[in-house]
C-alpha cells in the first residue's frame, strides 16, 4: 500500500519544478503578496563597482524606518538569503521583472559575503566592511553559509535562461559548488550515530543540527530539481538523518516531532517536513512521505490546539516542558509551509485545515487576536509577547517569512 501510494505521488510531481516554470496558469496572474514594506527595507551601495543590495535587519515602530543592529551590522546573508526566495517567485511566478534588478545586487551581495572555499560571513558594516568578528558572522559553514546557499538556489533560478548573464552565472555556479566539500565531510560520516541524552542520532548531518540541515535540504533540492546539479547521494542522506530525529512515541502528544537541535524542538527553522516534501518529489521513497504523515497527523493537531507553541523540551522519561512565547512568523511559516506542501499533495481537507489554521496566524486567528500581517502596508509584526501584547516592530525576517507563507499560500 505505501509502495503504491509512494509512486503514484511520485508521478503527480514528476514534471514540478522547484524554479517555478511550471503551473503558472493555475495560480492568479498578480501576487497575492505586498512587498511595499519589504522594499522600503531594501538599500544598495557600490563595493569594488558592484551594485550591493540589502535588505535592513530591524524597523521599528512607529516610523518603520530602516534599522541596524548594533554591533552586528545593517544587514545579513540570513535575510538576504530568504528574500531571494520571496523575489524569485515574484520574478519566475508573477513576472515581476522589476525585482530583477534588486535580485541581481542581492546575489551580489551573497557572492561579496562568501569565500571560495565555501565560508560564509553574515552581517556587513554600514561602510561596506564585512563585520568578520561578531559570533554570528564568523566565516563558517553554518546558518548563515546554509541561507546564503537557499539565495544563491533562488538567484540561479532567476537567471539561469539569461544568456547575458553567463559570466554572472558562473560565480553563481562556482560558489554553490564550494558548498560540496563541506556537506561530504559530513555525510561521508554515513551511518555512524552518536550517543545522546534521547539514544543513537545520526553523526553525518552538519553540526548535528537538524533544523540547519532542514533548510540545506531545501536548497538542494532546488537545485537538484533544475536538472543542472546532482545531489542525489546527499538529499537520501540528510532525509535520512531528518527522519531519524523524529520523535516517534505512539499515543504520546509529541508523537511525530522532529527534533530541531539535541532534546529540542522550537517552532523557528522548524522546516524538516517542508524539505522532506521536497526531497520525496525526487526520490519517490515512501519513507519520506509517512515520516510527514505522522508529523501532519499527531504533532500538528497537538500544536493547534495548544495555540502553536514556542519550544518544547523532551526528557529521557518521556515528560516535556513548553515555552509558550513569544510567537513569531518565522516559527508560524515554518510549520505552515510544511503543512501545506503536505496539503497539496494528499489533496486532504482535514490536512488543508490545519494548514488553514496555522496560517490563520497571520490573519488574526491568534492568542492575541490581532492581524499580524498589515494587507495595507506589507508590515508583519515581530511577534506576539506573552502578555498578548503585540510586538509592532517589522524587522526583514518577519516581513519575509510572512511573504513566504503567502507566496505558498497563492492568496492572502
Amino acid at each position: 500500500m505505501k509502495k503504491a501510494i509512494s509512486i503514484s505521488l511520485l508521478f503527480l510531481f514528476i514534471f514540478c519544478c522547484s524554479c517555478h516554470n511550471d503551473g503558472k496558469s493555475h495560480l492568479p496572474t498578480s501576487s497575492p503578496a505586498n512587498l511595499s514594506h519589504a522594499l522600503s527595507l531594501v538599500d544598495s551601495i557600490k563595493i569594488d563597482k558592484e551594485t550591493i543590495s540589502f535588505i535592513y535587519i530591524y524597523s521599528e515602530y512607529p516610523d518603520y524606518k530602516p534599522t541596524a543592529a548594533i554591533g552586528e551590522g545593517i544587514t545579513c546573508v540570513d535575510d538576504v538569503g530568504r528574500f531571494m526566495e520571496v523575489l524569485e517567485t515574484e520574478i519566475l511566478v508573477y513576472n515581476n521583472k522589476r525585482l530583477i534588478p534588486i535580485a541581481k545586487g542581492m546575489t551580489n551581495f551573497l557572492l561579496y559575503m562568501s569565500r571560495n572555499d565555501g565560508l560564509w560571513y553574515n552581517f556587513l558594516l554600514q561602510d561596506g566592511k564585512i563585520n568578520k568578528n561578531h559570533q554570528n558572522s564568523v566565516a563558517e559553514f553554518g546558518w548563515w553559509a546554509i541561507r546564503g546557499l537557499r539565495g544563491l538556489a533562488a538567484a540561479y533560478c532567476i537567471f539561469k535562461d539569461s544568456p547575458k548573464d553567463s559570466v554572472f552565472m558562473g560565480k553563481i555556479i562556482n560558489r554553490i559548488k564550494s558548498a560540496n566539500s563541506h556537506i561530504q565531510e559530513s555525510i561521508q560520516k554515513y551511518p555512524s550515530r552518536n550517543i545522546t541524552y534521547l539514544g543513537q542520532r545520526p553523526a553525518w548531518l552538519v553540526k548535528d543540527a537538524p533544523d540547519m540541515n532542514s533548510e540545506l535540504l531545501i536548497a538542494m533540492t532546488k537545485l537538484h530539481q533544475t536538472g543542472d546539479f546532482d545531489y542525489s547521494n546527499a538529499i537520501q542522506k540528510i532525509s535520512k538523518g531528518l527522519i531519524e530525529y523524529q520523535y516517534c512515541v505512539k499515543s504520546h502528544d509529541l508523537d511525530g516531532m522532529y527534533f530541531c537541535w539535541k532534546n529540542i524542538w522550537h517552532n523557528w527553522g522548524n522546516n524538516q517536513a517542508y524539505a522532506l516534501l521536497e526531497a520525496f518529489k525526487i526520490t519517490g521513497d515512501s519513507t519520506l512521505f509517512y515520516s510527514v504523515k505522522s508529523w501532519a497527523d499527531s504533532f500538528i493537531p497537538f500544536l493547534i490546539k495548544n495555540n502553536i507553541q514556542r519550544e518544547i523540551t523532551v526528557n529521557s522519561n518521556q515528560t516535556y516542558k513548553k515555552v509558550d512565547f513569544p510567537q513569531i512568523a518565522y516559527g508560524v511559516n515554518s510549520l505552515y509551509r510544511g503543512m501545506k506542501s503536505f496539503a497539496d499533495i494528499t489533496k486532504s481537507n482535514i490536512y488543508k485545515e490545519n494548514a488553514e489554521a496555522i496560517f490563520g496566524w497571520f490573519i488574526g486567528q491568534n492568542m492575541a487576536q490581532i492581524p499580524m500581517y498589515d494587507t495595507k502596508t506589507g508590515r508583519c509584526y515581530d511577534g506576539i509577547n506573552r502578555d498578548l501584547s503585540v510586538n509592532l516592530n517589522s524587522g526583514a525576517e518577519s516581513t519575509i517569512e510572512c511573504l513566504l507563507a503567502i507566496l505558498k499560500r497563492g492568496k492572502i
